[in-house]
């Protein structure tokens, strides 16, 4: 199979500063060559200066190398078209870049793109969701939309942040961190941000799984499963589920337990991703999904100077955290299946 394409999603909410973010980085000297994907021309203002040539109907080149291009199909046709293109030598690009909607959960879009003819073209490199500072508490408060978007991202650019004070701004970086540990929270003004980290995030790729494992203790403590959690509340309805138990789990037992999760939560569960430590087995496992598309894989041998240790983080939208502890409990007694997630 020849090397997929890799596919960074910029989502956000209405007036967040999506498409400022995409100017940015159809104009960047970042060493890529972008296919970047949007409705229409007509929400980009592209300076006639930065236009090398129409290459055909909805599709420009800039002198920088990217190219910009409206997607008329659906997106399974528009995206194997383009590519297509790229084959014929057409067009040229390293990296597709694709903005959603406003109002857009991207979960289904990255799903799409692990599944059917797209999974042999293209690798979901990362999510960057745009948050407006000034509007994100209310926001937050008041539309589901936003926080599927937090809830899905791997990197948050946390924009506008010179309309509001600094005892604001931290209050929503501190939100924004409590509904998802794993995403790196980078602040802007009209979205200036340096455009490279946003395009090499591999977040998607089992084999950098393991620097983002743990939950990050500066967002949120990693809860032990033992730990008395009574008194641990969500202000959101979309939150993180951080875990970390030492003793090893029975294989069949927690395969069969993600199962039944899966096919219950799936709708509600935007990421989760972790490293398991199995009974009677020297390989790691490293797993990573999003909703129903779940993939794992032995990573490596444990080494004989670290410890061993199961680590699982859950991010999505009022998922049951009792029972997911509970399931993950059972796991532990050797001969316990599960055979039900109430």
């Amino acid at each position: 199979m020849s090397q997929r394409i890799p596919f960074t999603i910029i989502t956000g909410f209405l007036g967040a500063g999506k498409t400022t973010l995409l100017k940015r980085l159809l104009i960047a000297e970042h060493g890529h060559r972008l296919a970047v994907i949007m409705n229409e021309f007509g929400e980009i203002s592209i300076d006639s200066e930065l236009v090398q040539d129409d290459v055909e109907d909805g599709i420009v080149e800039m002198k920088n190398g990217c190219v910009c291009c409206e997607i008329r199909e659906d997106l399974v046709t528009g995206i194997t078209q383009l590519l297509e293109k790229r084959r014929a030598g057409t067009v040229d690009f390293d990296h597709i870049v694709m903005e959603t909607t406003g109002l857009a959960n991207p979960g289904p879009i990255a799903q799409t793109l692990g599944e059917g003819v797209l999974k042999e073209l293209v690798q979901l490199d990362g999510v960057v969701t745009v948050v407006d500072a000034y509007h994100a508490q209310i926001q937050l408060d008041e539309y589901q939309e936003i926080q599927e978007q937090i809830g899905v991202a791997d990197i948050i650019v946390l924009n506008k942040i010179d309309l509001v004070d600094s005892d604001n701004l931290a209050a929503v970086q501190h939100r924004l961190a409590g509904m998802n540990t794993q995403a790196d929270i980078h602040i802007a003004e009209d979205c200036n941000v340096e455009p490279g980290p946003l395009l090499q995030l591999s977040a998607h790729s089992l084999d950098k799984l393991e620097k983002t494992s743990h939950a990050r203790t500066s967002d949120g403590p990693v809860v032990d499963l033992h730990r008395d959690h009574e008194n641990h509340t969500h202000l959101e309805g979309v939150h993180s589920i951080s875990i970390e138990v030492s003793e090893p789990l029975v294989h069949d037992c927690l395969m069969d337990w993600f199962t039944f999760l899966i096919i219950g939560y799936s709708d509600r569960l935007l990421r989760y991703k972790g490293i398991l430590n199995f009974k009677d087995r020297d390989e790691r496992i490293v797993f990573q999904g999003m909703h129903s598309l779940f993939e794992a894989r032995s990573d490596r041998e444990w080494r004989a100077d670290e410890t061993r240790s199961t680590r699982i983080v859950f991010i999505g939208k009022d998922l049951p955290e009792d029972e997911i502890r509970q399931g993950i409990q059972r796991c532990i007694a050797a001969d316990q299946a599960v055979t039900t997630l109430s």
